[in-house]
């Protein structure tokens, strides 16, 4: 009846562990990426921008998915540890307390190593996922660049580096599963003496006469379901310790202080900003300029690359945040600082052109309409499938000079009083960019203000004030 109780009572166990454990895994991975893709489209954490994007892609597939094994199997595992051994353990100790005594002494083995050789997962988890986050940047930004480095014959000295951090990830992932190899080997070991310990008291009682053969076959029957869950628990830790990296990097995101005002801002009448100083982990410091920013106006912003250009853009949409000096937001209601303007209320006013643009899954038709393709140079035949050419992809089918322009024009058409547009005539012809240039010129005659960032001289003609950064 024991036996038959035990067993039935693990298996039950066993059985709700794993069905909870999966559903709560599963909702609380979705929680998990939804406050992650809040908290990036908010764009209020410094954090946020700092990772990069081929980080947060990898932290929002693998790496929330590493959390499956922690949540639907390490946990489970963890309620079952502590259950199971204590309802075996009372039925040997009714059974024969020396027996008893034996498993108490000899059960402390097995967390005490497990904790000793994990020490070492944690480490080598942690360099396998930073190698992993630095093969996933590099991939993206060689497919990214792929027909830059066509055009320029040096694509094939990128396979040699792909092939050196692909070595390296695998070194590390196979020093993780040494570790992990270990650990269950040195596990088995510690439980396998501790039964047979148990088995040569029992024998030796046996033979004198101080325990029945029942009580010995059922303890010795009994004895290694005490080991099993601990024993199990310490074999998933390590494979839920990616899963524990992975979680550190989410919630140091998810825990960054949201830096937001909450002034909502419906109109501004300029901006303007004292010298500034912008700080970067491991980088120079960053100065630029004090300036002003009237509507109807185009101002452009020129320096070497490096310079802070884009720095600058970025610090006015509210992604960056300054170390010294202050920007003031002047509005109908009188002057705001912007540390104190709510962003997303902010966000509204402004559209932004980046250097590299990307488009949500969908068609042109859909993302840009046909009404406007024409006023940034682009015919609908010029588009691999015309207006159903779908965007938001990697591989879209569209140059990367049509892409732009495609930003450019999407930029245009939200009508808001501010634009940024970083390098708008970039990989593009002179009659292309002379279009361009004609059609910001005719933006910013409905009072709108235009921030332009250009290295083409034909470009910065049609500049109203320029904005020199770092030593230009």
């Amino acid at each position: 009846t024991t036996l038959v109780f035990i067993f039935v009572s693990r298996a039950v166990l066993a059985y709700v562990s794993s069905v909870t454990g999966g559903y709560f895994s599963a909702k609380i991975k979705s929680e998990l990426r939804s406050q992650i893709i809040s908290k990036i489209i908010d764009g209020e954490s410094e954090t946020v921008h700092r990772y990069g994007t081929a980080h947060l892609s990898m932290l929002l597939t693998r790496g929330v998915n590493y959390l499956d094994s922690y949540f639907s199997k390490f946990i489970p595992q963890l309620f079952i540890a502590t259950s199971v051994p204590l309802l075996v353990g009372l039925a040997i100790v009714r059974e024969d307390w020396k027996s008893g005594v034996i498993i108490l002494l000899t059960i402390p083995l097995i967390p005490i190593f497990g904790i000793l050789i994990g020490r070492f997962t944690a480490k080598a988890t942690q360099d396998k996922l930073q190698t992993l986050h630095f093969l996933s940047g590099y991939f993206i930004d060689l497919v990214t660049g792929i027909a830059t480095l066509k055009i320029y014959n040096r694509s094939k000295y990128q396979v040699k580096k792909i092939a050196e951090v692909g070595d390296r990830y695998r070194r590390e992932t196979m020093r993780v599963l040494k570790i992990s190899f270990l650990t269950s080997l040195a596990l088995e070991l510690i439980a396998t003496l501790s039964v047979a310990l148990l088995a040569v008291s029992i024998g030796i009682r046996l033979v004198n006469g101080t325990i029945n053969l029942r009580a010995g076959l059922l303890v010795l029957i009994l004895a290694p379901e005490v080991y099993w869950p601990i024993r199990q628990v310490s074999a998933l830790f390590h494979a839920a310790e990616d899963g524990v990296a992975a979680a550190d990097e989410i919630f140091e995101i998810l825990d960054s202080p949201m830096k937001n005002g909450n002034i909502q801002i419906s109109q501004f009448t300029s901006i303007s900003w004292s010298d500034l100083t912008i700080s970067y982990d491991g980088r120079r410091e960053i100065h630029i300029p004090a300036g002003q920013l009237l509507p109807g106006k185009i101002y452009g912003l020129i320096g070497p690359s490096g310079s802070g250009k884009s720095t600058l853009i970025s610090t006015l949409l509210g992604f960056t945040e300054v170390s010294s000096g202050q920007i003031i937001i002047s509005t109908p209601e009188g002057n705001v600082p912007f540390e104190e303007v709510e962003k997303k209320s902010w966000r509204e006013l402004l559209s932004w052109m980046p250097q590299e643009p990307h488009f949500k899954f969908g068609s042109v038709a859909s993302i840009i309409g046909k009404q406007s393709l024409k006023s940034v140079g682009i015919l609908e035949s010029d588009l691999p499938q015309g207006l159903a050419t779908p965007l938001g992809g990697v591989m879209d089918g569209i140059s990367f000079g049509q892409r732009r322009r495609l930003a450019l024009l999407r930029a245009i058409d939200k009508k808001s009083p501010l634009l940024f547009l970083d390098e708008p005539t970039a990989s593009v012809d002179d009659i292309t960019e002379e279009e361009i240039t004609s059609l910001i010129n005719e933006i910013a005659l409905e009072n709108r203000i235009i921030v332009l960032s250009s290295h083409r001289q034909f470009t910065q003609s049609i500049m109203d004030e320029v904005i020199y950064m770092g030593e230009s």
